[in-house]
C-alpha cells in the first residue's frame, strides 16, 4: 500500500510542477503545493510514510551530489570570501531576531532560541533547483550561494549540537551531515572525465522519480487544524524567515564586495530553508525539545519560506549581469 500511495505522490507532484513552470513559477513551488494538497493538511490522500521517508532521504543525497557535480570547486575557492561573509551574516540574524520575536509570542526562552537555531539553516536542494533551471549554477552568483548554504548548514548543525550539549536532545549524527558529505562526494566526481554523462543521467533519474517525492514528502507535514489559534504568529514569523536571510545574506555579500543585483539574488537564494531546516526541527522533535504542536509551526514557516524563495529568486536572478 505504502508503494502504490508513494506512486500517486509521485504522478501528482509531477502533475503540478508542471503547471507551476506554465504559470512561470519554479517546478517545486508546484511539487511542493502539491505534497499540501494531496496530504493531510485537505485532501488526506496520502500520509507520510517509513518508505516515503527513505525515498525522499535519498532524494535530498542525490540532489546533494548533482550540485557538487555542477560546482567549480575552483570558483568556490575564488569566491570563498563573499561565501563566508554571505553564510555568517546570514546565520547571526535568525539567531538573533528569530528568539526575540518568539518570545513576544509567548514561546518558552529554550523553545525560541531554538527557532533561532532551526531558521539560521539554508535549503541547498530548492535553491539550487531554481538555479539550474536559470542555467546559473556555474555562475558566481551561483558558486557564492551554494557555498554560502554550505557554510551556513555546517554552522547551524554546530549550533543544533550545542544546544544539545545544554539544553538536551539526540545532537550532530551521521544522518545530519549526510547531505554536506554528498555535496563534497559531488564535488570530487566532478574531477572524472566522465561527469557530465554521470550527471545527465542523474539528473534525469531524479527528475522523474525521487525529486518530486522529496518536495512533495516536505508538504505532506502540513496539517492546518493544529495551527488555527497560531496563524498571526505564523504570518509574523514567515515574514522574519524571509527578511532575516534575504537582508542578511544580502548584506554579507555586499560586504564581500558585490554588486546590489547580485547581492539581493544572493540574499533570496538564501531564504529557502527546506530539507536542512526540517532536519534540525526532526532532531528537536525526537530529542523531546520540541512538542508536537510547535514541531508543525516550525514546518509550516519552513515550508512558507520554501515556497517564497523561489518566486523571490526567479526576477531577482533576472537583473544580474
Amino acid at each position: 500500500m505504502e508503494i502504490i500511495l508513494m506512486v500517486v505522490l509521485l504522478a501528482i507532484t509531477l502533475a503540478f510542477g508542471w503547471a507551476a513552470t506554465k504559470l512561470g513559477m519554479a517546478k517545486v513551488v508546484g511539487q511542493l503545493i502539491a505534497g499540501v494538497v494531496v496530504g493531510p493538511a485537505l485532501l488526506h490522500w496520502v500520509e507520510p510514510s517509513h518508505l516515503m521517508h527513505i525515498v525522499s532521504e535519498f532524494g535530498v543525497l542525490l540532489l546533494m551530489v548533482n550540485a557538487g557535480l555542477e560546482t567549480d570547486a575552483r570558483q568556490l575557492r575564488d569566491n570563498f570570501k563573499a561565501a563566508n561573509f554571505t553564510a555568517l551574516m546570514g546565520v547571526i540574524a535568525p539567531l538573533v531576531v528569530f528568539p526575540v520575536i518568539a518570545l513576544v509570542f509567548g514561546y518558552e526562552w529554550q523553545i525560541a532560541l531554538f527557532w533561532g537555531v532551526v531558521f539560521a539553516a539554508t535549503s541547498i536542494s530548492i535553491t539550487i533547483s531554481v538555479l539550474g533551471e536559470q542555467g546559473k549554477l556555474g555562475t558566481q552568483m551561483g558558486a557564492v550561494i551554494l557555498g554560502a548554504a554550505v557554510l551556513d548548514d555546517i554552522m547551524a548543525l554546530l549550533l543544533v549540537t550545542a544546544y544539545s550539549l545544554f539544553i538536551g536532545g539526540s545532537g550532530l549524527g551521521l544522518n545530519t551531515i549526510m547531505p554536506i558529505i554528498a555535496f563534497a562526494f559531488g564535488v570530487l566526481l566532478r574531477q572524472s572525465s566522465r561527469s557530465d554523462k554521470i550527471l545527465h543521467a542523474s539528473e534525469m533519474f531524479g527528475q522523474w522519480t525521487v525529486f518530486p517525492i522529496f518536495f512533495g514528502s516536505i508538504g505532506l507535514n502540513v496539517v492546518f487544524h493544529d495551527l488555527s489559534k497560531t496563524w498571526i504568529a505564523m504570518v509574523v514569523l514567515t515574514v522574519f524567515a524571509v527578511a532575516t536571510k534575504y537582508y542578511g545574506a544580502g548584506i554579507g555579500a555586499r560586504m564581500a564586495g558585490l554588486d546590489k543585483h547580485t547581492g539581493n539574488a544572493i540574499g533570496a537564494g538564501m531564504v529557502s530553508r527546506g530539507e536542512m531546516a526540517l532536519v534540525i526541527a526532526q532532531i528537536g522533535a525526537t530529542g523531546g525539545i520540541l512538542s508536537g504542536k510547535v514541531f508543525g509551526e516550525i514546518v509550516v514557516v519552513i515550508i512558507a519560506s520554501t515556497l517564497i524563495a523561489p518566486l523571490m529568486m526567479r526576477p531577482l536572478i533576472k537583473k544580474v549581469q
